[in-house]
């Protein structure tokens, strides 16, 4: 499970990749909510990535924080959340997911216009 997020994280939402200098270069920071009605009360970071992108993406943040491969389930591509630590033992959680769409192979990926990723944080303890 996530660990209490540090005191300057419970002070506000931001970039968590780019503060943990872990963002590739085509993900596309949207915003930050805080999301108290939810269970640790986490920050939620939002990004996205168009389908052009989306395999070099995914690879980078399989190889810099463990994100989950992504996976075809229904009408989407997605990966199980994943924890990671940064340097200083912060604890975030990602995901990764398309828009809903027909494609059915990693090679037409480029024909999904958008893919999410969420970085998560909690503020307090579960």
């Amino acid at each position: 499970m996530l660990a209490r997020a540090s005191e300057p994280a419970r002070q506000g939402c931001g970039d968590f990749l780019a503060q943990i200098h872990k963002k590739p270069a085509h993900l596309i920071y949207i915003g930050c909510s805080y999301l108290p009605g939810r269970q640790g009360k986490p920050l939620s970071a939002t990004y996205h990535v168009s389908g052009r992108f989306a395999a070099i993406t995914e690879a980078y943040l399989i190889k810099s924080v463990g994100l989950n491969r992504l996976h075809r389930s229904c009408c989407q591509w997605d990966s199980a959340a994943q924890q990671f630590k940064d340097a200083q033992g912060q604890e975030f959680s990602i995901t990764m997911v398309s828009d809903a769409t027909t494609v059915t192979t990693r090679t037409e990926w480029s024909r999904i216009s958008t893919f999410e990723v969420v970085v998560e944080t909690l503020t307090e303890d579960l």
